[in-house]
């Protein structure tokens, strides 16, 4: 009861910031646009892991069932940004991408129109030391577990990379990769970016190393309503890239077994004000007529 209340305060209060009952198709003019959408920090898959005995289907998971329905209802087409292992959030590392199960590939594959995954770190807590070596194996790794519980097909080749991070020596082992996602903050170095490059990308230029396009990241949500007058302004290019971090939408309860009852309830109201933001946001997306797209 508690739940469904705070669930439904939610969902009011986001409406009425977010004006969801508005047909905006077609509002915003203009050919031939396209979106990159995608969810950083995915841990989705240390669950199924730890919890495949709860889920026979892969969609009655609530994160990728909310995704499903987004794509069922706006046509979105989404890519995840996950880990090698999934240690922060279980205390060790024994949870690893590749003891992911096989159960759900029928699943995955009938969403590979729809679904891409991508390395995004070897872990949650981030290692600017981080080896080549390490690097390299964390990468592969990932691309061979998605393989083989999901499809080869629906590794991303467009890219963004924790805390926007990797030089050149890490680069260079991210064979397959086309493009870079850099950050959405002006004042923030990309990669192996140099100031002038990250001005220009900034700024919407083409910029291409060694065959890696590098694009930037336009728009964050992470609980920010303001982010869907955004979507509206006239200085947005044909390219528009959007992203959120998992923990904004999905609430793993292992992550907080020491938080009591009011940090719970915080915690629960701010992932369905989000959910109602995230959802909007597609929304808009589709209303406006951008088509989603890999990038690829």
């Amino acid at each position: 009861m508690r739940r469904d209340l705070i669930i439904l305060a939610a969902v009011l209060i986001t409406s009425l910031l977010c004006s969801c009952g508005r047909d905006r198709r077609g509002e915003v003019t203009g050919g031939n646009k396209v979106v990159h959408l995608s969810i950083d920090d995915v841990e989705v898959f240390g669950d199924l892991i730890r919890h495949q005995q709860d889920y026979d289907s892969l969609f009655q998971h609530p994160f990728m069932a909310f995704l499903q329905e987004l794509h069922s209802g706006y046509g979105m087409r989404v890519t995840l940004y996950t880990y090698e292992s999934f240690g922060d959030i279980y205390r060790d590392d024994s949870t690893r991408i590749e003891d992911m199960p096989q159960k759900y590939k029928s699943d995955f594959r009938r969403a590979s129109d729809w679904l891409r995954i991508g390395f995004h770190s070897p872990r949650a807590k981030f290692d600017s030391i981080v080896t080549v070596t390490e690097f390299r194996d964390s990468y592969n790794n990932v691309n061979s577990a998605i393989a083989r519980f999901a499809d080869s097909s629906m590794i991303a080749s467009t890219l963004r990379l924790h805390y926007f991070f990797a030089p050149d020596s890490l680069l260079k082992v991210l064979t397959g990769v086309r493009t870079l996602l850099c950050a959405d903050d002006q004042d923030r170095l990309s990669y192996n970016l140099t100031a002038s490059e990250a001005k220009s990308v900034w700024n919407r230029a083409s910029i291409t190393k060694n065959d890696i396009s590098y694009i930037r990241t336009d728009l964050r949500i992470d609980g920010n309503p303001g982010v869907l007058d955004d979507l509206r302004h006239p200085g947005n290019g044909d390219t528009l890239v959007v992203f959120t971090h998992e923990w904004e939408l999905w609430h793993n309860p292992e992550t907080d077994s020491t938080r009591g009852i009011a940090g719970k309830i915080k915690i629960l109201t701010s992932e369905c004000v989000n959910k109602v933001l995230f959802k909007e946001t597609v929304k808009r997306l589709y209303e406006y007529g951008y088509d989603f797209s890999f990038l690829e």
